[in-house]
Parts: structure tokens; sequence; C-alpha cells
């Protein structure tokens, strides 16, 4: 089956859309906490502003799993797409960290439309085919992080706080471009029904009881779904405050923390190529338990050894096992749940992945302003834990 397959329809635009987004996002988004810190932030306050931004999109991210299902999934995409395309030029302009904290929490605010992202590609996908579509979808946008970190880094190096501002207004001009691509080339993919206002307005209330749902969810996804907190709160370590660990406390620049999210790329496409083909193939259970160990082990060596090989090994072994993990996580909704309520189950899991970060931000910062490597330490420890209920699908499956 060749790429071309899956460069058609949505699946295809998405792919696309995504890939443009990495291009921005791979000159700005390894270096956010390095622009905050030049800002004038502190490790706690640069923790404070992940957690303000993991709880305004946690705030808007529920209603948003029940648009997608009531207004459809093109339009939340297309609206939330517009809104952070503007957003990115207000991120060069800002004057100090609280003004950052400020635009941060609108950007995240409006990815509201998440949920409906993944709804519309379970929703065009082949079920036979959602564990590899997914894995293609998370491992080929990433192409441009193959070469533009470094770039990125080299600009904040030689150009301080401009080349940050010039790297958010390319981000700008891309995410543009996706917005319009977006907007043209998705197909909606459920019928759109009238729905009354009150009734919105009640369902969106009730969409912040997103854990009344989980009563009637199969229990294994309900481990799922819980899963996504303990996942979120464990990673803040590495993409918070991976960068500052890189050039504080080990001592390199910010071009080679750069080159090292790139070769992260490289290694975790490399296996997400050879994974895809035979992903669906594996038992999911041990395919999910293999990713969390692997991320485990990873932050484990980062906690304990402190030197350039080790954070670049434990870092393209986090990214590995974090496509896997993630992959399967999100084929097992599209595996359990029926596509009417895959909106609003994506919402609930997205809102405990959020609430991971909330806590995590605040609970990691602290924590890494004590001892960084204690931080990542703690990262392990959790990710260890979140994968003991599957030791026995593990077994069962051999």
């Amino acid at each position: 089956m060749g790429l071309s397959f899956w460069l058609r329809g949505n699946v295809g635009a998405m792919i696309i859309s995504w890939f443009l987004f990495a291009i921005s996002g791979s000159l700005t988004q390894p270096y956010m906490s390095k622009y905050l810190h030049m800002l004038g932030a502190s490790d706690i306050e640069i923790g404070l502003v992940r957690s303000l931004g993991s709880l305004a999109v946690l705030l808007t991210i529920l209603p948003g799993g029940v648009l997608t299902d009531v207004v459809g999934r093109k339009r939340s995409i297309v609206v939330g797409t517009w809104g952070i395309a503007i957003v990115q030029f207000f991120y060069a302009a800002v004057q100090d960290w609280r003004q950052f904290a400020v635009v941060y929490v609108i950007d995240w605010a409006l990815h509201f439309y998440q949920p409906a992202l993944t709804a519309i590609l379970l929703d065009s996908l082949p079920p036979d085919k959602r564990g590899g579509g997914m894995m293609l979808t998370a491992v080929l946008p990433q192409v441009p992080w193959l070469f533009l970190p470094p770039v990125g880094g080299y600009l904040l190096d030689h150009m301080g706080l401009f080349g940050m501002r010039l790297s958010f207004i390319i981000s700008g001009l891309i995410s543009v471009t996706v917005a319009v691509l977006r907007m043209r080339a998705l197909q909606e993919t459920i019928e759109i029904k009238p729905i009354d206002g009150r009734k919105l307005i009640s369902e969106i209330l009730q969409s912040y009881h997103f854990w009344r749902g989980m009563s009637t969810m199969p229990s294994f996804i309900i481990y799922i779904t819980l899963l996504g907190f303990l996942v979120s709160f464990a990673g803040i370590s590495l993409q918070t405050f991976g960068v500052l660990y890189a050039t504080n406390v080990i001592g390199i620049d910010n071009t080679s923390w750069g080159v090292i999210q790139s070769a992260t790329t490289a290694v975790g496409i490399f296996f997400g190529l050879i994974l895809m083909p035979v992903i669906d193939k594996a038992p999911r259970v041990t395919a999910l338990f293999s990713g969390l160990l692997l991320m485990a082990v990873g932050y484990f060596m980062i906690g304990v050894w402190k030197n350039v090989v080790s954070l670049v090994t434990a870092t393209i072994i986090i990214g590995i096992g974090g496509e896997i993990a993630m992959s399967i996580r999100r084929a097992l909704v599209g595996d359990y749940i029926t596509p009417e309520n895959r909106g609003r189950v994506m919402g609930a899991t997205l809102a405990l992945e959020y609430s991971g970060a909330i806590a995590g931000g605040v609970t990691v910062a602290y924590i890494y302003s004590i001892s960084p490597h204690l931080a990542f330490i703690l990262s392990g420890a959790i990710l260890s834990i979140s994968a003991l209920p599957l030791i026995r699908g593990v077994l069962q499956a051999r």
C-alpha cells in the first residue's frame, strides 16, 4: 500500500496541514521555555504558565467535544485553526513573560477543536487501518523536525529575542496557509442535525461533568482514558524543562538542542515507518506496554546520568515510546467507541490529559527548581507504575 493511499481525502488533508504546522512548530516549540526564561520567568513561573495554558484548553476542549458532534468536525477545525494562526503574530510582539502568559492562554483556549481532529481521522480511516493510520499521521508530518529545530536554535543563539520573534512571524504565515487548506480541503464526515439552542447549552454544561460518562465505558477504555493524565503529568519534565536542562545543566547551546530534537525525530520516523505495517497485527496491550516502558527508561536515564550522550539517547527512546503509546491509545478509542460518540470520548480523554499537564506544570516545576534530576526520575516512576495494569494482558497475549 503506497503513500498515495494515505494522501487522499480528509486523511491526506490532515497529514499535509500537520506537516505545515510542523514547519512552524519546529522553529518555536523547542524553545518556548527558553523564550519565557529570556522574558524574565523563573522555573516555577514557567511551570505556572504551562499549567494556565492547560487549564484554558481544558475549559474549552470539553464543550469542543460536544461541538464536534453537533456543528460538525470541519467547522470546529476551521474556526480553531484560524484563531491559532492569528495568535502566532502576538507571540512575536510580547515584551515580558506575563504578556506571553496571556497570549499562551488564548492560544490554548483556541485548541478546543482537538477532539474534532481525532474524530475526523477515525471517521475517515478503515477499521483495519486505524493503528497504522494514526501512526502515519503522527510520524510523516514530523519530517520538518528533521531539519528546522537547529535553525530555530541558531536564530536564538545569534539573534537573541529578535530571532525568536522572527520564528513566530514565520509560524504565523505558515499557520494562515494551514487554515486556508483546511477550510477548502476537508469534507464533513457526519450528518449535521439541527439542535435547539437551549439543548446545546445544556449539553455544553454537562460536558464539564465528563467523568459521569466514564461509568458506561468498557473498563479497559476507562484505564486508557485515565492513562492520559499520568502520561501528561510525566511528560512535563522533558516537554517544558528539556531545553532548560540541556542548556543550563548539561551546558549545550540552543542549536545543539535543536540537533537533538532533529535526531529524535529522525529515529522516530524510521521506527514509525517500520512499525506502521505491523502495529495493527500486534496485540494492542503489548504495544502499549512497550511504549510506556520505553518512555520510563528514557526518563530514568536523564535523571541518573548527567551527560550529553545520555540525554540524546533518552530523548530518542522517549520519542519512540511516546509515538507507540499515543497511536495505540487513539486506535483503541476507535476500536471500542462508536462514531457518534467519539467526539465526546476524545473530549473526555483530552480533558484528563490536560488535567495531568495542569497538575504536572506546577508540581514538576517545583521539583525541578529543587533538583532537575529528581524531576526526571519522578516521571520515570509514574510511567512505570502506569504500565503495571497491562502486565496481565501482555502475558495472556503471549
